[in-house]
């Protein structure tokens, strides 16, 4: 199951995630979350990786404050996240078979269908988590997101 990962995750340009349950929960304050995605953005970056958030949630502080992280590319309010990625796909010229997805509810399930690589959080909905192609093994996003790092790293060092 691993190799499989690491073999798609070569093929993947952009990393999309969920906000609310995924990135915002109950682990981490919204500034808190956007000190650590203004570092690990970065981390994609050098990667050569876009680094995107699809949220349901409506325009507000938080949403302008992380449209300010350098190569953070940000939708919100998205009930209909397949619409959305879709026109940020094709602005972009990604294919599907390019996006890695992390949701955790019922709304990111339609998403989470059409992407090469998915994931779920622990914390997920049991019907996200049966549909994805691994769970990462925290809820907290800082660990989430170094669980992703680290498998693009592995993915890079193998041949």
């Amino acid at each position: 199951m691993k190799n499989e990962i690491l073999t798609k995750i070569k093929e993947i340009k952009i990393f999309l995630f969920d906000l609310e349950g995924v990135l915002l929960n109950d682990n981490i304050t919204p500034d808190k979350l956007f000190n650590l995605l203004s570092a690990k953005v970065k981390e994609f970056d050098k990667y050569g990786l876009k680094f995107g958030i699809i949220t349901a949630r409506e325009e507000d502080d938080l949403i302008n404050k992380l449209k300010l992280i350098e190569n953070c590319n940000v939708v919100s309010s998205s009930l209909d996240k397949v619409s959305s990625a879709d026109n940020f796909l094709t602005t972009n010229s990604i294919d599907y078979k390019n996006v890695f997805y992390i949701g955790d509810d019922l709304l990111d399930i339609p998403l989470l269908k059409k992407c090469r690589l998915t994931s779920a959080p622990t914390n997920g909905r049991r019907e996200v988590k049966r549909i994805v192609n691994f769970v990462v093994k925290s809820k907290n996003p800082e660990d989430m997101l170094n669980e992703i790092l680290s498998l693009i790293k592995k993915s890079n060092e193998t041949v």
